[in-house]
């Protein structure tokens, strides 16, 4: 529990500690990022979700004659009719929420891969500013650090999604377990979240995947407040894609750092 509540004031003092220490400049840099990203998002989500609609309505369509036909035959027709204005507009609504959601669980890993260098900035110098250590720039040691972050992220959201779909086709075969699956995969979502964030100072302990992972699993509690509470916040509309990312960062190395977690106050009993 000890962890867990570093956890969460590490991401509550991170917003302060930014604007202390001079470093609000960098919430312009998602801010730009997330414009250009969302009118991407909207344009494929709107396009992949009209293709798919047009093919259930080419294939899934119930046929219709041409020509009015009267009595009995007419009613069914007027029927089929109904039926399929009916499907058109159920499948453009489920298309849209499985495509978005599936992008959307995509598109956060891109935003965190494409910040990379952003947040291994922050990190850096959070803990620069924490320990008093300089570590002076290296365009080496920046490149590899960014490359990670990358790397992580891309292996975090494929994992992520693996899950995902494993989980998505358990719940279709037993819609009983959907409150459950929602629950876990939030979970899910808020480790991988945290984890990312914590990889940034695993990196500068020149730690390899495994080490990280174990490293991670040691500081768990730590590691799933950060990402619960960069979770809530990325459900924030622009808020939280601007904020969350930034504050995880920096709000790890204020948990993470003896120094840091010194200043905090201690958990109540």
């Amino acid at each position: 529990m000890e962890g867990f509540f570093r956890g969460i004031q590490g991401f509550g003092q991170a917003f302060r500690f930014m604007l202390r220490h001079r470093m609000g400049w960098m919430f312009l840099v998602p801010v730009i990022l997330w414009l250009l990203f969302a009118f991407g998002l909207y344009q494929a989500g709107s396009a992949l979700a009209g293709s798919l609609q047009t093919w259930g309505a080419a294939h899934l369509g119930l046929q219709v004659p041409a020509v009015d036909r009267q009595g009995l035959p007419g009613f069914w027709d007027d029927a089929k009719a109904f039926l399929n204005g009916a499907r058109n507009v159920v499948l453009w609504i489920a298309l849209k929420l499985v495509v978005f959601r599936l992008i959307a669980l995509v598109g956060k890993y891109v935003v965190l891969i494409l910040l990379s260098p952003l947040l291994s900035y922050a990190s850096e110098r959070t803990e620069e500013i924490l320990t008093g250590n300089a570590m002076g720039f290296s365009a080496v040691r920046w490149a590899k650090e960014m490359l990670r972050g990358m790397l992580m992220a891309m292996r975090n959201g494929g994992v992520e999604l693996g899950i995902n779909v494993l989980v998505w086709a358990i719940t279709l075969f037993l819609p009983v377990l959907a409150p459950l699956s929602a629950l876990f995969l939030w979970l899910v979502s808020c480790w991988f979240y945290g984890f990312s964030m914590f990889d940034y100072i695993h990196e500068r302990l020149r730690l390899g995947l495994r080490a990280s992972v174990r490293a991670a699993r040691e500081r768990r509690g730590m590691v799933l407040a950060n990402g619960m509470l960069f979770n809530l916040l990325m459900k924030v509309p622009l808020l939280g894609m601007v904020a969350a990312p930034l504050l995880a960062a920096v709000g790890a190395v204020l948990a993470d750092t003896p120094k840091a977690a010194a200043t905090m106050p201690a958990p109540r009993p």
